[in-house]
Formats: structure tokens, sequence, C-alpha cells
């Protein structure tokens, strides 16, 4: 997949047919941005160019095995005077592995190249889990800037902020998380509300819950374990039973008589 990609980015640049000047000068590109996405997720991608020129381009095209709702997919170039990017992009609505290619130019001229320059980046695409959430306004008017956080096993994973909740009324809060190593097994979430007048359906600012996650163990095991004993046990108390009416129901011994 990166071999093919590279050739279709080389493809794309010999297309432009901008010459790349005799005397090139080195160029350092920086990125800042996400390396994990949720799927359908749209961030930003900061892109910082260093070199001595007037004029900086940069471009930047999606890979990855199946793209469908990303964006971009078309090799993207974009102009700055100041070497500074921002490029908006939106990962794929299924789970997998996606790389980003950013080719920079330092520009002698409008036509002319100076100096090249190119960075990958990989982003893992997850599937968001959805927590869901029910909050109530206790008060006799409207409650702005409701802040909710959310923390897994003890550490905090983020918060999202309610505009406005209505006088005595209630509002369904979704928060999507992205769950960036989260390992399988039991974990505990808990949710607080920071400001006073809001509360959750116990009554309490702060609502907690466990959940499982990943395949949870089987434990059949278990239930066939208790009924084979059981079925054991049944089996030898009916031999002994049986061993012990054959007995008595036998000639009795010749001392005996």
């Amino acid at each position: 997949m990166k071999k093919v990609v590279s050739i279709i980015l080389l493809t794309l640049l010999v297309i432009t047919i901008i010459p790349v000047g005799a005397h090139a000068s080195q160029l350092n590109i920086h990125i800042d941005g996400p390396t994990v996405l949720g799927t359908n997720q749209t961030a930003q991608y900061k892109v910082y160019v260093e070199g001595y020129f007037n004029l900086f381009r940069c471009g930047i095209i999606m890979a990855g095995y199946n793209l469908t709702g990303a964006s971009p997919t078309n090799f993207f170039v974009t102009s700055s005077k100041d070497g500074h990017f921002v490029f908006n992009v939106t990962a794929p609505n299924i789970p997998q592995t996606i790389y980003l290619y950013f080719e920079a130019y330092g520009m002698k001229n409008s036509t002319t190249i100076g100096a090249k320059a190119s960075r990958e980046l990989t982003v893992e695409v997850k599937k968001a889990m959805d927590i869901k959430v029910k909050i109530k306004n206790t008060e006799n008017y409207a409650l702005y800037n409701t802040v909710l956080s959310f923390y897994l096993d003890g550490r905090y994973i983020g918060n999202t902020t309610v505009n406005v909740i209505e006088a005595n009324s209630t509002k369904d809060v979704v928060y999507h998380w992205i769950p960036n190593g989260l390992y399988d097994g039991k974990h505990t979430l808990t949710v607080k509300i920071s400001g006073n007048g809001v509360v959750f359906d116990n009554g309490q600012q702060t609502y907690e819950y466990q959940f499982y996650y990943g395949t949870p163990p089987s434990y059949d095991y278990i239930t066939y374990m208790s009924w084979g004993l059981l079925i054991l046990v049944s089996v030898l108390f009916t031999l002994l039973f049986l061993g012990k009416k054959g007995k008595k129901g036998g000639p009795a011994p010749k001392w005996k008589k």
C-alpha cells in the first residue's frame, strides 16, 4: 500500500510540472495532529515548514485500504508565505490504519521549486464508543455551559459541554469517546458534573458504572461441571442404594441357620 501511494504521489507531483532549482536549500517539516482518530472524525493537522523562502507550498494525500467517507482522498496542495499550513482531515468510516503523506516545497518563485521535503504520519482509526447519560436541571431557570468530565478507571479521558439545559428539564448527553489503548476486561467509568443545579438520574453529581470491553470470558464450564458432578453423585448414590438392597434380599449365611 505504501509503495502504491508513493507512486501515486510521485505521479501527481510530476503532473504539476514545477521545475526544481539547481541549488536547493534544506527544508524541515513539523506536523502537529492526532495519531488516533475515531471513524468519521474530523481533525486538524498543522504543518510547519522551516526554510528561507518567500513562498511555501504543501500537499497532502491519504492512503488506506478503504477510504469511504474520508477526506481528502485526492492530492491537495495549498500555498503559504510563512510556511504554516492547516489541513482538515476526515477519517474513513471503517476502522483501519491510514497514512497521511505531506510534501512541502520552498519556492524560489511562483513556478520554480528551491527545495522539497516530505513526511509520513501513521494514524489509527478506531470505532468510537458512545457514552450516554441523562442529566436534569433542578433549578427554575435555564443553566448554560454545564461541563461533564469523564474518567476511566480513575484516569481523565475527556469532557463535553452542554450549552444550555432548560429549567426543570432533562437532557440526554452523548459523548463520543475513542477507546485508545483500552485493554480487554472490566472497567469503571465515572462521569462528574461541574456547577450547581444539574444532577444525574440518581440525584447526584457523580455517576458511575462498570462495563466489560472485549469478549467476556465464558463461565459455561462451571455450569457443565456442576451438572456433571450432580449426575455423578446421583449415579453413585443409586449404585450404592441398589447394592445395599441386593445384599438384604440374598440368602442368609450358613452360620446364621
